[in-house]
């Protein structure tokens, strides 16, 4: 599990090591493996990158200076991308870095937040390795303006960081009866409204998902649809917003953790994800109810096992609705929390499903670790979900 790197070059793939996965030159073409579990089966994701420049080589034009722009206030949206160094690149709501032959500086703009510095601090290290001199806007040396060729004008104007946290995504169900895409958008989308004769649109801001149902007849013309949707949106979005397609049953955390809630069994066997678990909690009890009968009969005296029940023994069937009454490994129709924390696959009860462990706790356990009920859990995106459980133990 992890993510592999490639850079094409003259036809062929060269590995790009791990240090420099996040070093992508505009010259370059490059190929993003990414590998993951999904209910016990392994999954890929493969991302093709293409620079936006014509001239190949194996890494940047060299330059005696370098202008990087740092955006981002945490480890998952921080992004660093070079820029003509040149003073009209600047930008007063964000973080710069300048790198020349003697000296680097890192240039806070006045709009920056201590969240955008203290990430700035960290991915520019990356870089270069050299000691950093922290120029504030408006406190800049001499020998700065002159590394960018002059003071020029640059956007000034104070504002927040852009934040992508309220942004609403948004599903539509693609279709071109006349061979003009139409989109209808679904209002509170849930899993539900993805239906295996359709091809959904998934605007996420910053991605483009395409949902293939296995069904659906016009898949080829996704990527067209993608790219006209991003062509015409009135908001004027860029046209190298990534389009990602996925195939029905093969669904990413990236594009579930979007729904309210996802069922992640709900195509594979025709049963929802609560009818499977029930079916594999009904299993246990039997097993354990079998269990008890057989350990009940074997704790009987040999007169009782030889009388049977016409002779006064103790039936199987009553052995086991008496255990079922009574304490054992069942707990309030679940399992101690001790066979399931912190437990490989093969050393859980039999029956369990080791992609939902925490399912067969009580109720009661449940809500002592988790701090939320069962029903509350499961209305949580997959991705929070899957953080909690390997917070947990039961990942």
């Amino acid at each position: 599990m992890g993510t592999q790197v490639w850079c094409i070059q003259d036809i062929s793939r060269q590995p790009v090591h791990p240090k420099l996965h996040g070093q992508l030159y505009a010259g370059n073409c490059y190929l993003v493996l990414y590998t993951y579990q999904k209910m016990g089966q392994v999954q890929y994701i493969l991302y093709l990158w293409q620079g936006s420049t014509e001239h190949s080589g194996k890494g940047p034009p060299a330059s005696a200076t370098r202008l990087f722009h740092v955006q981002g206030t945490d480890s998952c949206n921080t992004r660093t991308m070079e820029v003509p160094a040149r003073a009209s690149a600047l930008n007063s709501s964000d973080i710069f870095l300048l790198v020349t032959a003697g000296i680097c500086y890192l240039w806070f703009g006045k709009g920056c937040s201590g969240d955008q510095r203290e990430m700035a601090r960290m991915v520019v290290t990356v870089i270069s390795e050299k000691n950093k001199d922290i120029v504030m806007e408006g406190q800049e040396p001499p020998q700065f303006w002159e590394a960018l060729g002059g003071r020029a004008p640059y956007p000034s104007n104070k504002s927040l960081p852009e934040d992508v946290t309220n942004f609403q995504p948004r599903l539509f169900e693609c279709s071109s009866p006349m061979g003009h895409l139409v989109l209808s958008e679904m209002v509170f989308f849930s899993q539900e409204d993805l239906d295996k004769h359709d091809i959904m649109l998934l605007d996420t801001c910053h991605e483009i998902f395409l949902w293939l149902g296995e069904a659906a007849s016009e898949q080829k013309k996704a990527v067209a649809w993608g790219q006209e949707y991003l062509k015409t949106h009135p908001a004027g979005r860029s046209q190298a917003t990534p389009i990602v397609l996925v195939k029905q049953s093969h669904e990413p955390p990236t594009f579930t953790g979007w729904f309210f809630t996802w069922d992640p069994y709900k195509w594979t066997n025709k049963q929802s994800y609560e009818e499977v678990v029930d079916g594999s909690l009904r299993a246990v009890a039997a097993i354990s109810e079998i269990t008890a009968a057989l350990k009940g009969s074997q704790d009987s005296s040999e007169n009782e096992l030889e009388l049977g029940p016409n002779g006064g023994g103790t039936s199987a069937s009553a052995s086991a609705s008496s255990y079922h009454s009574s304490p054992g490994s069942m707990i309030n129709g679940g399992l101690p929390r001790e066979q399931l924390m912190h437990q490989a696959a093969e050393d859980l009860p039999e029956g369990v499903d080791p992609a939902h462990k925490e399912f067969y706790l009580s109720d009661a356990d449940f809500q002592d670790i988790f701090g939320k009920s069962k029903e509350e859990f499961y209305s949580m995106a997959k991705w929070k979900q899957q953080q909690e459980k390997k917070q947990l133990g039961f990942f």
